[in-house]
């Protein structure tokens, strides 16, 4: 996905309407919210990979001042920019060099980590550990569990997913604890897996076009992305961590 410039467009366009990017964004609000006990302007939050920009924008709205980022991407980095954000490059497998002087209370990684090894990730995490100020936390985002493998994937260039048991060594071997983990959607499942089991019928049969395949960034229409949003914010309502998803939702320190 790095190279390709029609996927960050796609993000742009939907990232502050899409029902998947406004669970996201809010989830990362509200442990932001529970750790400092509501939201202190002053906090210095780092989003690391930050695509196109949407959560920064989204954090900036909610009154948030020393907000910054980086990609890889020099598109994700244009689509930020355009934003006004304060984005410039980076590279996940070296945070040490992205203005080495700067500390923060929290730092986001989303969807993102699965361009590294696993050694590169522990080495990811402890910098970010390293960059943290008292009290900080890192709040990530990652794809998981196999199951639910489809087209998007291959759109975005993961070539792996992941499970709790993955964060719980990662952790251990950067020196941070889990303080909350919950995998989502839960009530969306069983749909999701169903859609993806079917991509990947398609692929093995050839009936798709693998070097042209899109990612699942798309706008459905505003009575669909309005119901799945409503079912999401059911779900957590009645769970305060998930037992399963394809999605997995973390807080370390």
């Amino acid at each position: 996905m790095i190279d390709n410039r029609l996927e960050y467009q796609k993000m742009y366009d939907v990232e502050r309407t899409l029902w998947w990017y406004q669970i996201l964004h809010n989830k990362v609000l509200t442990q932001i919210k529970k750790h400092f006990g509501g939201i202190n302007p002053e906090l210095k939050i780092m989003d690391a990979a930050c695509g196109t920009g949407g959560l920064l924008s989204f954090l900036k709205e909610q009154g948030f001042k020393n907000l910054s980022g980086f990609d890889y991407s020099s598109h994700a980095v244009d689509f930020s920019l355009e934003r006004n954000l304060d984005v410039g490059p980076g590279d996940l497998k070296r945070v040490e060099d992205f203005r080495p002087s700067e500390m923060y209370d929290v730092i986001c990684c989303n969807d993102a980590l699965y361009f590294l090894t696993d050694d590169e990730i522990v080495h990811t995490l402890s910098v970010f550990k390293k960059r943290l100020k008292p009290n900080g936390i890192i709040i990530i985002n990652i794809h998981a569990f196999e199951a639910f493998s489809g087209t998007h994937d291959l759109a975005v260039g993961s070539s792996r997913r992941f499970v709790l048991d993955d964060f719980i060594g990662y952790s251990k071997r950067a020196d941070l604890k889990i303080d909350y983990r919950t995998y989502w959607p839960f009530l969306l499942s069983i749909p999701i897996w169903v859609v993806r089991q079917f991509q990947k019928y398609q692929i093995k049969k050839g009936l798709v076009n693998v070097s042209e395949l899109d990612s699942d960034v798309k706008y459905p229409g505003d009575f669909i992305n309005g119901l799945l949003h409503l079912t999401m914010k059911t779900e957590e309502t009645m769970l305060s961590s998930g037992p399963f998803g394809s999605s997995l939702f973390l807080v370390l320190k």
